[in-house]
């Protein structure tokens, strides 16, 4: 592997421009809030799925070939087998490895069944073989490669960065909610929705369930340009696990700040679910009493504790015993569009056991789901009626050193040609409300509608036609 240490600091959107725009698979994995790494890069090789096949895509410069395994076998196999120690002396834990996205639809490999169909594959990853990371905190960057690319590679990129100009980006838009935009249409419009948690409620008071995340897919026929979404909704809504990822006939686009599950270079293994979400106030006054009303919510609190449980639960089957904890409960975290209810799970890994035995044992995303999860998922197959795809899954990285960090797929906009979609959803309990569940679920749609609305307009207006 070489590894060269920048000069200088680059603007992260002017250097994903430079150095990947080209690339058919390229991604930013972007800290824009309180994170420290980013990492921008691409690969040549590119590995996809679709459950109900039963096998693995593999596609590089030589083609496409399918192996038939489970995909995360397949993932876990590939990790041992190309295991690389990182780079002494590197602040960072992601030394090349893995990028991309695992969908929804792959609990069919964890104890889910594969009750829908995904206009999206069901998981997407690209072995990234050269890379720009950066420290925010400490203003640092390096440009990294596998040793299977040209050496010369760090020395062009670092010119090709020195000559680029800076990106500049319009100032955040005021947030608009889904409800105000005729031309996003959802698969289940309000009736519907509330209709869906009267029925999440008759399934806890029969005993079924005692939490149900139930979800619904706002889409529009449009086509937009990724990095220009992204760019604006990273100004909207700056986060820790903010993503772009663009692949073949794809684009994802995050505004995520749930960590999933992350697995460091000591085998700790670390999941922050979050439940109980607050709209932002329009005055300080007003905003600081949206937050201690959130602290203060019986509700949701139960929401949170309940998928702490279950997160629990699912960590003691690969963490030694004992060594799962809950060093923060319900503690309210703050972004530009909402207040946030999260907790921390912590354990070890047993030794014998992987990282991708970790994330098998998790996924979906808990915090996605409700409890009991397998139970609970076939409930929600029925109600919501059609696929999350990449949403509610997870995105992020597995390093060849051993270290992974994923995302749980929320504030997401997933764009195939001609369409962009996402998801928005809640948890219902006993004591929900479905009017006040569907109105969060609207607050929750904030970022990604403006994102659109903002991009879409500059980009009609540039084109000298009509916005939708």
């Amino acid at each position: 592997m070489a590894v060269l240490e920048l000069p200088f600091v680059p603007d992260p959107e002017q250097a994903y421009r430079a150095l990947f725009a080209t690339e058919p698979c390229r991604f930013w994995l972007d800290s824009g809030g309180r994170g420290r790494f980013s990492y921008l890069g691409t690969g040549a090789e590119q590995v996809s799925c679709r459950v109900a096949d039963g096998s693995v895509t593999v596609t590089g410069p030589a083609g496409a070939r399918r192996v038939r395994q489970p995909f995360l076998a397949y993932l876990d196999e590939q990790l041992r087998h190309r295991e690389e120690p990182a780079p002494a002396g590197l602040p960072f834990p992601f030394t090349l490895g893995y990028v991309g996205y695992l969908g929804y639809e792959l609990k069919a490999e964890t104890g889910g069944s594969a009750a829908h169909r995904s206009r999206t594959p069901d998981a997407a990853l690209v072995l990234a073989d050269r890379m720009l990371a950066i420290d925010h905190r400490d203003g640092r960057a390096w440009l990294l490669t596998r040793s299977t690319v040209d050496s010369s590679w760090t020395d062009r990129s670092a010119a090709r960065l020195m000559a680029a100009e800076p990106a500049v980006g319009e100032d955040a838009a005021p947030l608009v909610d889904a409800t105000d935009v005729p031309w996003l249409v959802p698969r289940h419009d309000r009736d519907a929705y509330l209709d869906r948690v009267r029925a999440c409620l008759a399934a806890i008071a029969a005993g079924d369930s005692y939490e149900l995340c139930l979800t619904n897919e706002l889409t529009a026929e449009v086509d937009l340009d990724p990095v220009a979404t992204y760019a604006a909704l990273r100004r909207i809504s700056p986060v820790p696990y903010g993503a772009l990822l663009e692949l073949p006939g794809m684009a994802v686009l995050s505004a995520s700040p749930e960590c999933f599950l992350s697995v460091d270079a000591d085998r700790v293994v670390e999941s922050r679910p979050i439940k109980g979400t607050r709209p932002r106030g329009r005055t300080p006054a007003e905003d600081d009493a949206l937050r201690r009303e959130l602290a203060a919510s019986a509700k949701d609190r139960a929401e949170n504790v309940m998928i702490v449980d279950l997160v629990r639960n699912d960590l003691g089957r690969v963490c030694r015993v004992g060594s799962v904890r809950v060093p923060q409960l319900c503690a309210v975290e703050t972004y530009p569009p909402v207040h946030q209810l999260v907790s921390t799970v912590r354990g070890t890994l047993r030794p014998e056991l992987s990282t991708v035995d970790a994330v098998r044992a998790a996924f979906p995303p808990g915090s996605m789901t409700g409890a009991p999860k397998v139970a609970t998922m076939a409930i929600l197959d029925r109600l919501e009626g059609g696929p999350r795809g990449v949403y509610s899954g997870a995105l992020g990285w597995f390093s060849l050193a051993g270290p992974a960090e994923l995302s749980v797929v929320i504030r997401t906009l997933v764009t195939t040609p001609g369409l962009v979609s996402f998801g928005v959803g809640g948890a219902v309990v006993a004591d929900s409300d479905p009017a006040a569940e569907h109105a969060e679920t609207m607050v929750k749609s904030r970022a990604m509608t403006t994102a659109l609305l903002r991009s879409t307009r500059a980009r009609s207006a540039s084109a000298g036609t009509p916005g939708w």
